[in-house]
């Protein structure tokens, strides 16, 4: 037997060797757009009931109705995006071309010297030393805000390249969804029943995913911007295109956005309107840490309320900001794949009950 076993392992090594090389290889090279194809499965599986409700509405085929679904996705993503940046480039032409940026600079000091100089006298404080605070703190807040930026500028073609797999992931993994549910079908061995509910929980827990941050970001962008244009403070489209971006920054949310327009208010001596906005950075910080896992929680998978807040926040500790999605992602299949998996080898008295008289009949 020992002979057989050795002789089965030297005639088969190489082939699995090779294979292993082929496998390891492979996902080597494709590692760099691991969350591209993640997040395009995600999206795939978020929006293959619409699909499939257009295929059966409009008797579409599958083509048809996912080009007409990509396309609609592309334009509610790069419209936005090129209105802001034209808006932005106009806004930002006509600032500078009123005054220039020392002039700008200098003004801006000015007035934060006089509002320091008024604070020192009503509170008894050496003006001096507050002013070397707040230039230390400029110098220190310019230089990661210009770090920041030159990050995010180096990373926009690594950014737009994995967009651009995510697109193409997601356009894969519907397109090909029949061939993918059978290789599905075909390793995990599920029951028929069992198999469905899998895939439509998957299917629910990644549309509740997208909707909740979508639905928190809206309605952040919404109170913000809406408070900002009362206040008249910024252009109404700016102000909710940047909100909405930020908002999906977890726990802070779209309160930074707020609290600087309120700072712009009070350099500007408009107390009122930066109190207003102050006020309105400090709910809009509070509704995101309540409402994104409260929408997460009322989808198909009951999740508690408190355990889809610590999957926000657990997620993000651990992945960063994909782990905004991962987190409520795994939380969801926590309560809503797991006991699948676990009733598929274990099934409830009542099942093996009724699948016994199913036999005997």
């Amino acid at each position: 037997m020992s002979n057989g076993f050795h002789e089965l392992f030297f005639r088969n090594f190489f082939k699995l060797a090779t294979a292993f090389i082929i496998a390891v290889g492979f996902l080597y090279v494709l590692s760099p757009f691991i969350i591209a194809f993640f997040f395009g499965g995600m999206l795939a599986l978020a929006l293959s009931p619409f699909v499939a409700k257009f295929m059966k509405k409009y008797s579409w085929s599958k083509k048809k109705a996912l080009n007409i679904v990509s396309a609609a996705l592309f334009f509610l993503i790069a419209v936005p995006f090129g209105i802001f940046f034209m808006r932005g480039a106009r806004i930002i032409s006509e600032f500078f071309t009123k005054q220039s940026l020392s002039t700008l600079t200098q003004t801006t000091q000015e007035s934060v010297y006089k509002f320091i100089d008024q604070l020192a006298v009503s509170n008894h404080l050496e003006s001096e030393m507050v002013k070397e605070k707040f230039n230390t703190f400029i110098t220190t807040a310019g230089t990661f805000i210009f770090k920041t930026f030159s990050d995010m500028v180096t990373q926009i073609p690594d950014l737009l390249l994995g967009v651009l797999v995510m697109g193409l992931s997601f356009y894969f993994f519907l397109l090909k969804e029949n061939e993918i549910r059978e290789v599905f079908d075909r390793y995990y061995y599920f029951s028929r029943d069992h198999s469905n509910r899998f895939i439509n929980v998957l299917k629910s827990s990644c549309r509740e995913v997208f909707l909740s941050n979508v639905i928190t970001g809206i309605l952040q962008s919404t109170i913000i911007s809406v408070g900002a244009l009362a206040c008249g403070l910024g252009d109404f489209y700016i102000v909710f295109f940047l909100t909405f971006i930020i908002s999906f920054i977890p726990v802070i949310g779209a309160a930074p956005m707020a609290f600087a327009l309120a700072i712009i208010a009070f350099l500007e001596k408009r107390t009122g309107a930066g109190i207003v906005m102050a006020i309105i950075g400090t709910f809009a910080g509070v509704a995101d840490n309540l409402v994104r896992p409260y929408l997460v929680s009322l989808g198909e998978v009951e999740v508690p309320a408190f355990i889809g807040f610590l999957a926000v926040i657990g997620g993000v500790y651990v992945l960063g900001l994909p782990g905004l999605f991962v987190g409520p992602l795994l939380a969801s299949l926590v309560y809503g794949a797991l006991p699948i998996i676990v009733e598929e080898y274990f099934p409830p008295k009542e099942n093996k009950i009724i699948e016994s008289l199913d036999e005997n009949v």
